[in-house]
């Protein structure tokens, strides 16, 4: 599994997928970008304070909650090349990849990915011809 950052896109997918995204293509600390319906790509901010112990969900572990973000806001990448992101839906294959690219900031494409050149297909096919 590894980490990865959550994708939201306001952007309706041509192929009318509206579930989870994430991708492995920027920094992989759990964060959130965003691709507006103005075609820009932001990433969200924040700042942290430490919780106080009585605050905390488990005093034996007192490492757990020790943080919590305040002060979120939005910050435009400015990004220029291309990222891929992918969901999948139900079952393992209603999989769903694209590649979003980015000129200079401004959004030029998200195109969807053949599903035969997703990894997952190729196991998935396996797997349904062994049962």
């Amino acid at each position: 599994m590894g980490m990865f950052d959550t994708i939201r896109c306001e952007i309706p997918l041509s192929d009318g997928f509206t579930g989870e995204m994430q991708t492995k293509d920027f920094d992989c600390v759990l964060g959130t970008l965003l691709i507006r319906v103005d075609g820009r790509l932001m990433i969200e901010d924040c700042d942290w304070e430490d919780v106080p112990l009585a605050e905390r969900p488990d005093l034996k572990l007192p490492f757990i909650g020790s943080h919590r973000a305040i002060n979120r806001r939005w910050r435009d990448l400015d990004f220029h090349g291309e990222f891929c992101f992918y969901g999948s839906g139900e079952s393992a294959s209603d999989w769903h990849e694209y590649t979003a690219r980015f000129t200079h900031g401004a959004l030029e494409s998200i195109e969807v990915a053949p599903k035969d050149s997703y990894p997952q297909s190729k196991a998935w096919e396996g797997k349904e011809s062994a049962a």
